[in-house]
This record gives structure tokens, sequence and C-alpha cells, in this order.
């Protein structure tokens, strides 16, 4: 999936892979040393201005790689 700007590409993204996983938002709040609320609005899109440590933190709560791609446009 490309982002486009919007955070909720990337919840979106996160959000079926945690499905995937199996996991709990608990599972993932105790791994990520946060409250399962923190977790919830973190993956509902009511935490604004998300750093890319937290997402970071999120990603290996969930043992998966934050990867991120620069190109130039065409």
């Amino acid at each position: 999936m490309i982002y486009n700007g919007n955070i909720m590409d990337i919840m979106k993204i996160i959000e079926h892979l945690k499905i995937d996983l199996e996991m709990t938002n608990n599972e993932i709040a105790a791994k990520m040393g946060k409250s399962k609320q923190t977790v919830s609005n973190l993956l509902n899109g009511q935490s604004k201005n998300i750093t890319l440590d937290t997402l970071n933190n999120l990603c290996d709560a969930m043992g998966c790689d934050l990867i991120i791609d620069i190109k130039k446009r065409n």
C-alpha cells in the first residue's frame, strides 16, 4: 500500500497485521509498555502527530519491521 499523507492508511495496515497475527491490543500494549487505551487510540487514529519512534515501537511489539522507502517521482 502506498502512503498518501494519511496516517490512517498506515494504521489500517497495522490493524490488518494485528488481525493476521491474532494479537490483542492488551498484548501489544504490554510489549510496548503502554496502556491498552493508548494502543487503541493509535490504531483508531485518535492520536495525532504519531512519531516514527512510536510507529517503530508498535511494529516491534508486533514482531514486524517498519520500512520506509523514498523514491523519485516519475
